[in-house]
Parts: C-alpha cells; structure tokens; sequence
C-alpha cells in the first residue's frame, strides 16, 4: 500500500532538482539522519523520479547483517544489466566481475581488487553512455566494505561519465565521511539534513498510517516523546489505546528500542524464532528460511504487524532498527542460529563466516576451514572479508598453539594490509613484535611493519629483521632483498647493490632455486644501473620479474634494464619480439602486467624513431596505470621523453612535474630522468641558463646515486651540447669524459655513437675543424650502425653546419637537407624548425633565386601543399601552365619532389 509523503516538500524539492541537473562527471546527494526519520521515503521517492526521468537507476539497500559479507552491493546494483555490461569489458575486468558475482566460479588467477574496482569503473562508464546512470544505496552504513571499496575506487576515475548517487546514511556522532563519499570530493557531494516532522505534520502522517486520529494532549506528547521522529511516533502510537489519561504518562517504553522490543514480543514463539534466523541473514529467501527448519507461514504475523516485507519470495525488514534490536537481543543465543545458518548455506566464505560467529571459544578445526576461507576470500577480490576472517581464524586459535597464533597472527596482519586497513595491520604486527622472544617470528613482524612506514623507518625497521632472524638465513635472504630496493636512494644504488650480493650469498648457500632467482634479479637491475660489467643477465628472465621478485616492486626498472641493454639495432628485435610477447600473453589475464610491456615497447620504439607509436604505447600503460591506482613516477617518463623530443613541451612539463611530486612523497627524492626532461624543455625553448641548472642536477643526482650505466644517463650529450654552447669546453670535456669512459667499458655501441658526435663538436668548439668534421662523419655512419635515426640527423645537421662554417656550402646543405628528412621523419618538430634555419643561412643557389616571378608564385603555392587545380585556379592559370612551370622550377632549383621544393623554400 503506497503512503503519502507528508510534509518533505523541500526535501523532495532537492531531490528532485538534484536528479534533473545538467553536470559533467559524477555527483552525489547524501540524505542524512537519525534512524527512523524518513531518511528511506526520501529514498524511496528519489528512486522513482530518477525512474521517470529515464535514468538508468541501479540500486542497493543493505541490511546490517550484510555488513560482513563479500561484494553484496555489488552484485545489488548489477545484477539487471550485467547482460549489457560483462561481454563489453575486456577479458580481466570481465572475469573479476564475474568472480566477485559470483556469475562463475573463480579462476585460477586471484582476482586483483583493483581490477574489480576497474571493471567497476568501467562497467559504470558504458552505462552511461547511452544515458545518465542513477546509483541509489539505501543504508549505506551497512553496504558491504568489499563493494564499497570497489564503487570508491571507480568514482575516483569517472571522469566525465554522467553517474548520479542518492545514499542514505544513518548520522552516527564523530563518524566521518564515508569512502564513498570522499572520493568524489567535497565539491561533489551536497548533503541534505533530514529532521523531524512538526505537530501537524506527524498528525497527517499518523492518520495516513494508522487510520486514526489523536486527541491534541496525546498528539503533542507523542511528538514530545519521539522528538518528531515519524518511525519512533509510529510505534508509540501503535500500542496508544483510543482514551489516553492526558494527566497520567504516556503508558509506553521510554526508548525506541524498547518499543521495537515490545512490539516483536507480542508476536508468537515460532515468528520470533524465524526473524531471528532473518535478523542474523540479513536480506534472505523463504527457501533458506525454509531450509533452516522455518515453516512457511511463520512469518505471517510478522508481515501483517509490518515487521518484514515479502517481495518476490524475497524477505526484508521494514526498518532496519526492526533486525538491529533483534539481532542484539539474541545475546548468546546469535551462536546457535550462527551454526544453524553455517549447516545450511552452500557458500564457502557464508559458511565460513556464520562458522566462526558460532564459536565462542577456541576450535581449531574451524580455525583450519577459516584458513581455506580467507584464501578464497582473497582470490575472490575481497579484501575486506579476508582480514575479517583472518582474525577469527586468529581468535578461535587454541591458546598453546604458539606457532599457528603467531601464522595466524602475521595472515590477519597481512589481510589487513591488503585491505588498505593500514593502522589495524600495524596495530596487529607491532603487539606481535612486542610480545615474542622468538626472534624469526619478531622479523617478521618487522618485515611487515617495514611496508607500512617511510623510507628512512622501514630501513631501520628492515635492519631489526635481518639481526633477529639470524636463525632462519632464508628469511634473512629475502629481508637482505628488501634492504636492498629501500636503501637504493638514501644509500646510493652501489652500497643497495651490497644487499643483494649478500641476499644471493644466503640462497646460494641454502641451495634455494627460488631465493637465489629473486637475489639474482634484484642483483642484476641494482648491477647494471651502477653499470655492474659482472651483473647477472637479465633477459632470459623478463617474463618471471614480478614473480621473482615477490611483487610489482622492481618490475619498470628492470624492464627499463633489458630495453637499454638491447637497445643496439642487432639486438633491439629481441627486445622487442620479448616485450610484444609479454603484452599478447598477459593481455586478457592482467591489465597492469600488460601495461609494463607497452611501457618497455615505448622505449624500444622511441630509440628505433618510430615516435608517434612509441607516444601510443606510453599513453596506453599510463591510461592502465592511473586507472588500476598503481601510479608512480616511472609511468610518466616516456610520456614525457617523447614529448620533449617531438617538441610537445607544455606535455612533457606536465608529466615530469606530477612525477617529480610523486617521487618527492613516495621516496623523498626526485628522479635525475625527470629533471633532465625540465632541463631539455628548458633547453629547446631557448632558456639556457635554467637548462644548465636542471642537467646539472640530473648529473649531481646520478652520480651521488651511483648510476654507472650510460644509457640511463641519455640526457648526458645534450648537457655537453649546452656547456660547449655556453662556452664552458672544460665542463663539457669532463661530463663526456665520464660518459664515454662507461660506455667504452660496458660496450654500449648506441651510445660511443653520441660520444663521437659530441667529440666532433668538442673540436669544432675549440676550433679544429678538420678534426671535427672527421669525427661527425664517423658518428653519422656509427648512428646508422646502431639504427639510431634520430641521433644520425642530429650528427648530419653538427656535419652541416660545421661544413658551413668552413665554406663547404655544398656538402653544408646535403648533409643539413638529409638531417632534415631524418628529423621530419621521426617527428622532431623543434629539431626540424633548427635545421631549416641552418639552411637558410647557407648561400648560393637556394630558396627563389633564379626563378621567374610567375615561377616564384607558382613554387609558393605549391610549397604550402596546393595541388596544382587550386595552383591554377588561384593564378588563373591552366594546369599545363602550372605543370610547365613546375617542370622548370624543378630544374633550376635541383628538387624533384614537391617534398624537397617545400624544403628547399622554407
């Protein structure tokens, strides 16, 4: 029976304008209240005008029995367009929602919560493509922290995607926001306070609801009673007989709570017995009901007192504070209808659960099925559920069983971790690491709080591990790995380097297949940033990064250590047939991994010269970066790499200053890579003197880290072009002195070839031509060795103008047009501005000299890509006039294309 909405104009009014506003990106309307205020009519009524409007309304009212479960909003809110969303996704975010849904069963790969939280995004995003989506969660208190950290995760990425939330949450003092809620921001959230209803309105609501009127006396202290509060006024009324003594109390319990009490104790033993199996369920079906001993009309009194609702054999409380008093008046009572539930459902994380809430002392037996429980809650994405089941695995353990608390222990720690509940993991492994004498335990407890704290606290806190775990050197052996990735920038690379010696030292004395890969891999990318001669190799071990090294920690720099060492032309197919076959393989299966391999194959492509492909693949692995909420700096330089050398400076700015920030707050220190980038945008915006200043930091930071290997230091031949172009030949002489000295011995081919080039323009600077132009020849014919096309236009155009200087005007412009045609090749748009201005100051028989003024006119029109109709219709020529004129401008000017007229003009 559908009930007037009395007196909440204004609220529907806000409601309403809310749902019909025209905006950009996502935006929320929080309904906020005490329970019983008409918080859920608003809702309610929200819903269906979103309805009438057209939206696409996705909805979710949790019950607080719910709270505990896994992706039960979730699978609210998607369960009627799944058919429309699942076969659009990709592969990865298809089967995460799949198994978090329960739709299939989960694979064999764990379910990464972030690629639920992706596929969350993702999902809302094709929705809203065809029209506005209305998500609506009623209760959000109760919504599970499973979905609530999915949806939080994707409302951070909408972007402009038209998605409207109407939440409804209960006010609870000192309870902040929730994350829903903050991720959208302030700016995005209007909140619209729900108070209590006047005299005459709960008069009007009381009639509509109960078919009755009061007396005034009874009217006023039934509003006086429940501070205008329509749930708790309709219970007071409920019991009210129709003559009230207006001198005597009102002949009802003080509190809403009690009321609720009251009104449940009437109904018969059998109904009570069923809502609480309900109160414990949460939202629950009459066949579960039924299966758990629940004749089929017990719930009958309960449905006609309006204490729960039928709908579609689906049965829900009308007022969640119905279940809460239920479910709390159950005192220990809550274990055997917890057990009840646990015989019957067929869900291993449900079963688990109602399990556990059933013991209230130690079991190991179902400590042990808590253990499956909580690895198939993490397999499934549920993070939240797999640390709340990790502590009741930790709680029903037996007091003397030392060894499985302290396991336990660690797994509830851990589970929390990957939860995003921080300060609960901390709270769980600092109590551990206090309270056991045993040493190995106690480093792992350390280990643990390592990841939880700064850089300069997890050294320390790594340094307690690896003395504690004397007795276990396997252990040792991975905290040495770890010493080694977190001391590499307080300590520089070469002492980080020390660690993982000694990490492979340890492995190699257990016989430890698996530790002594990890120690190896660490070793090699630590060994060739330093520019290690002995490091272990790398490539044969690219597909197994992440696995060897325990994690994503090392994976970029690793990447980065196989592309630079392959970056020589005989060798760079290998890289790249390496890299393309990592993208195929993890395409389908995991996103980010997938990423890692087009963020190598940018690199690869960049120093091949194909930039525009190079630009798509690093755009691609950012996209996939930012929208799985894994972005660090090393997502940004290639991007910006790229950009600088196309002459996109406003883009490469931006990356390299968002990196720099995320590398101040995640290592206290800023990457030389990125401020070698200001530095080039600096530099080839005309600003020398700010130029010098970042390069020459980018080469303090590199050496004070110890970054021996060259080819990481890429910037270092245009720090030597800007020192010999600010007169400072010394200077310049000592950075390529270093560089070419580590080139030489490591035999980085790609690189001696930029040394050449540099040297060549060394001895132009110092005045020796003839040297000089010796030594540009061999660096244009050594780039064209290593299949650096980019590098050979760069020499061409420093053998040009050297040439120019010595009045070798022919070979000046040969060697300049054919740097030039490199350089518009790769799209070196600044270079190709440069190149042209060398050109140009080249005498002799160039740009219109010789020509007729009618030829003049026709080579302009055609130089700026007239075809010749437009040519001769602009002149009010014929085109065999325009082609006969062609024929001898080509002549005169020694072209043959339209390509090098175009050239040759500008």
């Amino acid at each position: 029976m559908a009930f007037e909405i009395v007196s909440r104009e204004e609220e529907l009014a806000s409601i309403h304008a809310f749902i019909d506003e025209v905006r950009a990106g996502p935006a929320a309307l929080v309904l906020e209240g005490e329970a019983g205020i008409g918080k859920s009519t608003l809702w309610l009524a929200g819903v269906e005008h979103a309805r009438t409007r057209g939206l696409r309304v996705l909805s979710s009212r949790p019950a607080e029995a719910e709270r505990g479960l896994a992706h039960v909003g979730l699978g609210d809110l998607f369960e009627d367009v799944l058919d429309d969303v699942l076969p659009a996704l990709p592969a990865p975010r298809r089967r995460a929602l799949e198994a978090a849904l329960l739709v299939e069963e989960a694979a064999a790969d764990a379910v990464d919560p972030r690629a639920l939280g992706t596929a969350t995004r993702s999902a809302l995003q094709l929705l809203a493509e065809d029209e506005p989506v209305f998500v609506a969660i009623d209760d959000l208190q109760w919504l599970d922290a499973s979905s609530a950290d999915a949806l939080a995760f994707a409302l951070r990425r909408l972007g402009e995607s038209q998605v409207l939330l109407l939440l409804a949450r209960r006010l609870i003092d000192g309870a902040d926001p929730s994350g829903i809620e903050q991720a959208l921001g302030s700016e995005r959230v209007q909140r619209l306070h729900v108070g209590p209803l006047s005299v005459g309105a709960l008069h009007r609501f009381l009639r509509d609801r109960l078919g009755r009127t009061f007396a005034r006396q009874t009217l006023l202290r039934t509003h006086e009673r429940s501070g205008g509060n329509p749930f708790f006024a309709l219970e007071v009324a409920r019991v009210l007989d129709a003559d009230i003594d207006p001198v005597q109390p009102l002949p009802v319990p003080e509190t809403l709570e009690e009321l609720v009490r009251a009104r449940i104790s009437g109904l018969p033993p059998s109904t009570r017995e069923a809502l609480a199996l309900a109160s414990a369920f949460g939202t629950t079906s009459e066949s579960l009901l039924e299966r758990a001993g629940v004749a089929s009309d017990a719930l009958d009194p309960a449905i006609a007192a309006h204490v729960v609702e039928r709908e579609n054999a689906t049965i829900r409380f009308s007022h969640p504070l119905l279940s809460s008093v239920l479910y709390q008046d159950l005192g220990e009572g809550r274990r055997s209808i917890h057990g009840r539930i646990a015989a019957i459902v067929e869900d291993p994380l449900l079963h688990a659960r109602h399990l556990a809430l059933s013991k209230g002392t130690p079991d190991a037996d179902v400590a042990a099925v808590l253990d499956a429980a909580v690895t198939l809650a993490a397999d499934r994405g549920a993070s939240a559920l797999a640390a709340e089941l990790a502590e009741q695995a930790l709680r029903l353990t037996p007091l003397d069983g030392w060894d499985e608390r302290h396991r336990r222990a660690m797994a509830a720690a851990r589970a929390h971790h990957a939860a995003g509940e921080w300060t609960r993991a901390r709270t769980i492994a600092t109590d551990l690491s206090a309270e056991t004498e045993i040493g190995s335990v106690r480093a792992e407890a350390l280990v643990l709080l390592a990841e939880l704290e700064s850089v300069d606290r997890a050294v320390a806190l790594l340094e307690e591990a690896l003395r504690e775990a004397a007795a276990r050197p396997a252990l040792q052996s991975v905290i040495q790995c770890r010493l080694a990735w977190a001391t590499r920038f307080r300590n520089g690379y070469v002492r980080a380097l020390e660690h993982a010696r000694a990490a492979f030292t340890l492995a190699d004395d257990l016989d430890d297949d698996a530790l002594r890969e990890q120690a190896q891999v660490v070793q090699a990318i630590l060994g060739w940033i330093v520019g290690d001669p002995e490091a272990p190799q790398l490539p044969a071990k690219a597909r197994d990064f992440a696995t060897a090294l325990g994690g994503e920690r090392l994976v970029q720099e690793a990447t980065l250590a196989v592309v630079n060492t392959l970056a020589s032309s005989f060798r760079r197919d290998e890289a790249r047939a390496l890299l393309e076959h990592e993208e195929r393989e993890w395409r389908e299966r995991d996103e980010p991994r997938s990423a890692r391999a087009l963020w190598g194959l940018s690199w690869i492509e960049f120093w091949a010269g194909r930039w525009a492909l190079a630009a798509s693949q690093a755009a691609r692995a950012h996209d996939i970066s930012i929208q799985y909420g894994l972005e660090v700096p090393q997502d940004h330089l290639p991007i910006a790499l790229i950009a600088v050398h196309r002459g996109q400076f406003d883009l490469a700015r931006e990356h390299s200053e968002r990196a720099l920030e995320l590398a101040e707050e995640q290592f206290a220190l800023h990457p030389p890579q990125h401020m070698a980038i200001l530095g080039l945008v600096a530099l080839w915006s005309g600003d020398a003197t700010r130029a010098a200043v970042w390069l020459g930091k980018a080469d303090q930071q590199a050496a004070a880290l110890g970054w021996g290997e060259p080819s990481i230091r890429w910037w270092s031949a245009d720090y030597v072009e800007l020192l010999l172009e600010l007169g400072r030949i010394d200077d310049a002489v000592r950075v390529l002195d270093v560089w070419e000295a580590d080139a030489a011995r490591l035999g980085r081919e790609w690189v001696l070839a930029h040394v050449l080039r540099c040297r060549g323009l060394v001895a132009a600077a110092r005045g020796d031509v003839e040297q000089a132009l010796a030594l540009l020849e061999q660096a244009v014919a050594q780039h064209e060795a290593v299949a650096d096309p980019f590098g050979r236009a760069r020499a061409l155009l420093a053998l040009g103008v050297v040439r120019r200087r010595g009045r070798q005007k022919r070979a000046a412009r040969e060697a300049i047009e054919a740097a030039l045609e490199g350089l518009e090749s790769v799209g070196a748009s600044g270079w190709v501005a440069k190149a042209r201005g060398e050109l140009g100051r080249i005498a002799g028989r160039r740009r219109q000299e010789g020509l007729t003024a009618a030829e003049r006119r026709v080579a302009t029109l055609v130089a700026e890509g007239r075809t010749n109709r437009e040519v001769a219709a602009a002149l009010f020529l014929g085109e065999r006039t325009v082609a006969s004129h062609l024929t001898h401008i080509y002549a005169k000017l020694g072209v043959r294309s339209r390509t090098e007229l175009a050239r040759r003009l500008h």
